[in-house]
């Protein structure tokens, strides 16, 4: 089988330690002043972080480790360090999946530290990341640099949301220009509109709702959850007993999330689909969660 040449990034094993220690070496012997930013540069200690409460990413190119990033989260702040890459690119994506990752578990800063002299924060300022504080570690004076991430929510559709409506859906956006469409639920990043979904009627007492549509990037995040969750619960409260869902390519990745929801497979004339009892509660969002605040 081929391996892929892309650039991709996950979590690391034990088994990344020695490419990882590699990637520091390179680092550290063109930078020797920046050791105060890998606490952990030998392929022991790596190992270990790996299998302790750190989350440990890594850049992978042809299944060679070409970057790595630590984050962790302390009382609902993001953190990250040892952030080194080998290859052009890596680092961005490291800190980009980081980024992502804080923002999908609801988390809405993301800080760093970094010496204030000499400091580099001017890289990071680039990407959004200002000094927000000091703090003094070993007689060393570091700069605590933070970024605000854009609040996701699943929010009911406005009119201002018509155009983007349209481009994910291919629906006509004077239907969504005119007034607020009830049933009709969009997924936002920030101001910027990412997803639609929306629930109907099909038959008395009987609410169809519709795959949820994702912008690319935005896909496998979950977001397909909390969208559905929002118009399930629509549909509870206005009646409905019972809510049906396409067997859709993209949320057949959550099958077991779905079940565990209690939605469960059925055989239709028009193919499969999920069936709900709308008698209960959500068991995987509640509607009070109106964002990840």
């Amino acid at each position: 089988m081929p391996r892929s040449s892309a650039l991709n990034v996950r979590k690391a094993t034990t088994d990344d330690a020695p490419g990882i220690a590699a990637v520091l070496r390179q680092i550290l012997g063109r930078r020797p002043d920046c050791a105060w930013a890998f606490p952990a540069a030998d392929e022991h200690s790596i190992a270990v972080l790996t299998q302790t409460g750190y989350n440990l990413l890594v850049a992978t190119f042809d299944e060679e480790v070409v970057g790595v990033i630590r984050t962790w989260d302390e009382e609902g702040v993001g953190w990250f360090d040892m952030l080194a890459a080998s290859r052009c690119g890596a680092g961005q994506a490291l800190l980009r999946a980081v980024e992502q990752s804080a923002q999908d578990a609801g988390l809405r800063l993301l800080r760093l530290r970094v010496p204030e002299d000499p400091s580099p924060a001017g890289a990071f300022h680039r990407w959004g990341y200002m000094p927000v504080s000091h703090e003094v570690v070993d007689s060393t004076r570091f700069l605590v640099l933070e970024k605000r991430l854009p609040l996701l929510t699943v929010r009911e559709q406005r009119r201002e949301d018509a155009a983007a409506i349209a481009e994910l859906t291919g629906r006509d956006p004077w239907f969504f220009e005119q007034q607020r469409q009830p049933g009709w639920f969009v997924a936002a990043d920030g101001d910027r509109v990412v997803g639609v979904i929306g629930v109907r009627e099909a038959a008395p007492g009987i609410a169809a709702v519709e795959a949820p549509v994702l912008r690319r990037g935005y896909e496998g995040r979950r977001l397909e959850l909390w969208m559905t969750s929002r118009a399930v619960t629509y549909a509870e409260t206005k009646g409905f007993h019972t809510a049906t869902l396409p067997d859709a390519p993209n949320l057949r990745r959550f099958e077991r999330d779905l079940e565990d929801d209690r939605w469960h497979l059925e055989q239709a004339e028009a193919g499969r689909r999920y069936v709900r009892s709308l008698s209960g509660t959500s068991v995987i969002f509640r509607e009070d969660r109106e964002s990840y605040a």
